[in-house]
């Protein structure tokens, strides 16, 4: 159960499909939340396994036996809902359930009758009363018709069974997961995401502080000597300008959402640069008449180019994550 639930944590990690997943909130909510549920009821269950059953009586064993079922049913709940959050088809009632796992229909059933509805359950007006062994249930059940039996279950056996039957379950998780993965990647791996920006982008910061350069030593007139390379900066501007908008169009079409924590960088270096060049671009174009001085110039380009190259590597490892088979 644990190298499954570690497994599904590892993959909703993974940034593409952390992403994908995280487009439909009331369903990622619902699988981060059995994912969580799943993994402390699990803690509950492997606290009776390490249990020594020789103190279950100075301990309570009706407090940890009823515990412990509460919390296997709770953990069918969990597996249920979180195939539920990923489109997984779940048994629809107790019919289902039992046709498709009867050793979990009988544990669910056990704790129904022995700990959730013990004193009436059902038409027939059941009772049942739970004997407590060492590591073992009796239940004695009786019906208003004089019907009566008392089945006998091992409570570790019930664990076993419910481990391999959800962990089943959890593969199913897994596979849809990466399969989902896998088809996003299988679409997008060819379109790399770093031939949307300029193959030498430190070329296009190295003209912006260039023409800076030019208009601090001439005092903002532009002269025809030197009016070109401004022209030419400006154009390295815009070029940027026009690769974070490539990048922010192709991004939204893979549907990469900022709930990811790295895609919330790359928004954020995004909007950063795009800032600092808009203002570039404004000084280039107007020139002396500018609010900026060369100064300010300096600054917004240390900033831009600085926010392109951590967007760039950004880039990179997001091309690299597509072409990964992990």
């Amino acid at each position: 159960m644990k190298s499954c639930i570690s497994k599904i944590r590892e993959l909703i990690n993974k940034p593409i499909l952390n992403s994908l997943l995280s487009q439909d909130h009331k369903k990622w909510n619902l699988m981060c939340g059995s994912i969580d549920a799943i993994e402390t009821t699990q803690s509950a269950v492997d606290s009776y396994v390490c249990l020594d059953k020789d103190k279950l009586s100075y301990i309570g064993p009706h407090l940890v036996i009823y515990g412990l079922f509460q919390a296997l049913y709770v953990q069918q709940d969990s597996v249920k809902n979180l195939c539920i959050s990923i489109d997984i088809s779940v048994p629809k009632n107790d019919k289902e359930l039992k046709l498709q796992y009867p050793e979990l229909y009988e544990i669910r059933q056990l704790r129904n009758k022995g700990i959730g509805h013990p004193s009436k359950e059902g038409k027939m007006n059941s009772t049942h009363t739970m004997l407590i062994g060492n590591d073992s249930i009796e239940l004695f059940s009786y019906t208003e018709t004089g019907e009566s039996s008392y089945p006998k279950y091992k409570i570790s056996d019930c664990i076993e069974k419910q481990n391999q039957s959800l962990c089943g379950v959890l593969q199913k998780v897994i596979e849809k997961m990466e399969s989902i993965e896998k088809e996003h990647k299988d679409a997008y791996m060819q379109n790399k995401l770093r031939d949307l920006f300029p193959r030498d982008p430190m070329y296009c910061c190295l003209k912006i502080v260039e023409a800076i350069s030019l208009i601090e030593i001439h005092k903002g007139t532009v002269q025809e000597s030197f009016g070109h390379k401004i022209s030419f900066a400006l154009e390295n501007t815009k070029e940027l300008i026009e690769a974070i908008e490539r990048f922010d169009g192709e991004i939204n079409k893979r549907g990469l959402q900022d709930d990811d924590a790295d895609m919330a960088i790359v928004r954020i270096e995004m909007r950063q640069s795009k800032y600092s060049l808009e203002k570039l671009k404004e000084y280039f174009r107007i020139g002396s008449k500018s609010p900026l001085n060369w100064q300010d110039a300096y600054a917004y380009e240390d900033s831009a180019r600085k926010n392109i190259l951590d967007l760039i590597e950004h880039v990179k490892n997001l091309d690299a994550e597509y072409m990964s088979t992990d």
